[in-house]
């Protein structure tokens, strides 16, 4: 496969462009932005080893983002014609793009999980009639309005709490995240106490050396022990422009955000993150796995 090197501020492909290569940060940063009344607006912040415009190799869509480097960046470039011959000369050459390869069907399918969900709620409102849940025994109670759908364009959505008044999001320089009480943090490494975020989605989820880098594609991995609160890929912290927000991966038990719970069982698969000290339980209410996340 080839390598190509981009300098900082060189754009790599623009919204609407035309390409069937993959790309893989060997070293660097690329911000994957959208153009939203004539600015761009960040949608992730990627570093070494991230994989982006995978969807290239598979259908010949224009591209839905654009792609620009904010250091000087080395990336491994993949086509169609490589994929191939990785699987018959280098099958471990494709794992961490089979890993990507599952993230995103990991969203689409919690996604339309959820939609399911809102579908059965909304026969509920007009029936009167109680459907269980697609990933719950327990009774659906109330109908989300399709105007309050969970899923929709995130783009201006801010956090009512933390800028109503003013209508400007506040600059955050800073995101970290800590474990909130002595028992999590004895689970984790002996000299973990406060880790800086510094790519955007920062995804959480459980340690499984069994299924290797297919199956779990995580930047954060906690070494939960049966019976399990951490699903093997949980939840993720993510970025839309100036909005920082909380997803829930399709996770068993959800993620409690601020005593807030997400998850499909929830009808719900995002929350905002507030300017200051935010709580996040990765599990249930008796998850030992609780953490504070700072917006500084």
């Amino acid at each position: 496969m080839k390598t190509a090197r981009f300098k900082a501020g060189e754009v790599i492909f623009k919204e609407g462009d035309r390409s069937l290569e993959a790309y893989r940060i060997l070293k660097g940063k690329v911000h994957i932005t959208i153009r939203d009344d004539s600015k761009p607006v960040i949608l992730a912040q990627l570093s070494e080893g991230d994989i982006f415009g995978e969807m290239g190799m598979v259908d010949e869509r224009p591209r839905s983002a654009a792609a620009h480097c904010v250091a000087d960046t080395e990336c491994e470039l993949m086509t169609r014609s490589d994929f191939q011959v990785a699987i018959l000369e280098n099958p471990k050459q494709l794992l961490p793009y089979l890993a990507t390869f599952f993230e995103r069907l990991r969203t689409v399918t919690s996604r339309l999980n959820l939609e399911l969900q809102l579908r059965a709620q909304g026969e509920v409102a007009k029936t009167g009639q109680t459907v269980p849940s697609p990933r719950s025994k327990s009774k659906i109670s109330s109908f989300v309005p399709a105007s309050h759908h969970p899923e929709r364009t995130r783009i201006h959505h801010m956090h009512a709490s933390s800028f109503a008044s003013s209508g400007v999001a506040p600059e955050v320089e800073m995101i970290s995240i800590s474990p909130l009480n002595p028992l999590c943090a004895s689970k984790l490494d002996e000299d973990f106490t406060n880790l800086s975020i510094e790519k955007f989605p920062f995804r959480i989820g459980r340690v499984n050396d069994e299924d290797g880098s297919v199956f779990s594609s995580n930047d954060f991995s906690i070494p939960d022990k049966q019976p399990f609160q951490v699903s093997r890929n949980h939840c993720s912290i993510e970025r839309e422009g100036d909005n920082y927000f909380v997803r829930d991966r399709g996770s068993t038990l959800g993620t409690i955000v601020n005593n807030v719970h997400i998850g499909v069982q929830h009808g719900t698969l995002t929350v905002d993150l507030k300017q200051g000290e935010n709580i996040v339980v990765v599990g249930s209410q008796k998850s030992p796995y609780k953490f504070r996340v700072v917006l500084a």
